[in-house]
């Protein structure tokens, strides 16, 4: 048998081209070589593969590999994503209209518990269908518990300290970031590394036991008493001295006013606008953030995709900390703007940088992915890609804190549950955007997200500032709260 290059065996087993075929031929009579100088009249007798052999070099087991998610299989991938984020869509508005209804706490007791179980689960499912059942309902509890738990850290401190905590939560989000490639590193098949991660996860349900109920919540319902109770506790546990008479006023409401939902807080004509610009800025940032996010293990071209991911959240600490510093210094609506700008510019800006890749091969742009074929030799368009993902991270985290600043108590944790309703449909996009650029043109995803950073940046420039502000009870108090215009009156 003569030896033959890696170019010929590919290029007479149809894997120069996509790897998803094969040469008919039987093997054990087959002559290397004998085909050599006219390949071509073998290219006819090709089959569609039916087994595949996977590198084992970075990866001992993948989702791809368990369920051989290639080939005619490999829209699933982008399918998978998309119906992560399904779940989430349905677990944002259910979960944040039962803590609204219920309470915090009695909402994030029983959601961490289904958390850790259907990760757990998720781990063992044999086949795909069985493994998206569990990884939807999966998502329909762990976008909740951010949700949930966001608001409800929010509720126990005001003024100043709102800042620090609703960026705080971004801090802990990248550490979950950094520790999953770290573990994912350490550990190569991807059912004992979701094992790793759910498991630990049953130790937060005891924990939250000890927390007390929101007492922002308690006056919204007015249980006042529990609410005193609860400010008592963190007087005590804070070595402050409450007066002897020290008593909570409750919170005014209409006489015979039902329980209220997001149905009533779109009636109110102010607040309907400030929510609708809201949520059209919540779709846009989950759109290009997931987007970039999703990419970003391929941004250098995949050489090491461990790295890659790492850098992905490093890269959300800088911006995490100077929201922090400028929030406190300079509000919420100017920065946010500027940073939904400057998004927008950057990622659009793409499409001025010459590429090096013109003279590639087409075997070189056929391996290479959406953003791969752009960025893997422009080293100025990862810089501009990083600082697109940079921008959209800073106004993801202010976005968080504007919401919950924006809206009244009694429908807070619904409201941001719906904003991030709409904000997961731009998840689900965000897959299939890529998907376009790659089969047409690569700079379609760029143009996308771009483009629509732009128009969310200049009309959330129309919300009003909240630094400094009592969080609103009512839809009542949160609609004196106006929209900014660019007359002297109202900037005055």
């Amino acid at each position: 048998m003569k030896n033959v290059s890696v170019d010929y065996w590919r290029n007479i087993s149809g894997q120069g081209e996509d790897g998803c075929t094969v040469l008919d031929k039987n093997w054990d009579t087959f002559q290397f070589g004998a085909d050599e100088e006219h390949p071509g009249d073998v290219i006819s007798s090709l089959r569609t593969c039916e087994n595949w052999e996977f590198d084992q070099t970075e990866f001992q087991s993948t989702i791809k590999s368990d369920f051989e998610l290639v080939c005619g299989r490999d829209y699933l991938t982008s399918l998978a994503q998309t119906l992560y984020f399904v779940g989430m869509v349905m677990g944002v508005f259910t979960f944040g209209l039962l803590s609204d209804l219920f309470g915090r706490k009695k909402v994030l007791v029983p959601i961490l518990l289904a958390m850790s179980v259907s990760g757990i689960i998720t781990s063992l499912m044999p086949n795909y269908q069985t493994f998206m059942v569990a990884r939807v309902f999966n998502a329909f509890i762990v976008i909740a518990i951010f949700e949930t738990f966001f608001t409800y850290l929010l509720e126990f401190v005001g003024g100043k300290y709102n800042t620090i905590i609703g960026i705080g939560c971004e801090f802990i989000w990248v550490t979950g970031w950094l520790l999953l490639g770290a573990l994912a590193y350490l550990i190569r098949d991807w059912r004992h590394l979701v094992l790793m991660y759910s498991a630990p996860s049953l130790l937060s349900v005891a924990l939250c036991w000890l927390l007390p109920e929101s007492p922002r919540w308690l006056l919204s319902v007015g249980r006042i008493e529990e609410a005193e109770q609860v400010v008592r506790q963190g007087a005590k546990y804070n070595g402050i001295t409450l007066p002897e008479d020290f008593h909570l006023k409750p919170v005014q409401k209409e006489k015979n006013v039902r329980r209220r939902t997001m149905i009533d807080l779109m009636k109110s004509p102010n607040m309907r606008a400030k929510t609708l610009i809201l949520f059209y800025n919540w779709f846009v940032n989950a759109f290009a953030y997931f987007g970039l996010s999703l990419n970003m293990g391929q941004l250098t071209g995949g050489a090491n995709i461990y790295l890659n991911f790492t850098l992905g959240g490093l890269l959300e600490i800088p911006a995490y900390i100077a929201a922090l510093l400028i929030l406190q210094r300079w509000g919420r609506r100017v920065p946010y703007f500027i940073s939904m700008l400057l998004c927008g510019i950057s990622l659009i800006s793409i499409m001025l940088i010459p590429r090096s890749d013109e003279t590639m091969t087409s075997q070189q742009e056929i391996q290479m992915n959406t953003f791969r074929g752009v960025f893997v030799h422009d080293w100025p368009a990862v810089v501009v890609t990083l600082i697109g993902k940079m921008c959209i991270t800073f106004s993801w985290a202010v976005l968080f804190l504007y919401t919950a600043e924006l809206l009244p108590t009694e429908v807070r944790t619904s409201g941001i549950g719906s904003s991030s309703f709409l904000g997961r449909f731009g998840g689900m996009l965000a897959p299939w955007i890529e998907v376009l650029g790659k089969n047409y043109h690569p700079y379609i995803p760029a143009i996308v997200f771009g483009c629509n950073a732009l128009l969310a940046g200049l009309i959330a420039i129309l919300l009003p500032e909240t630094q400094g502000r009592e969080l609103p009870y009512t839809i009542e108090e949160a609609e004196k709260l106006e929209l900014k215009t660019f007359s002297a009156k109202n900037e005055s």
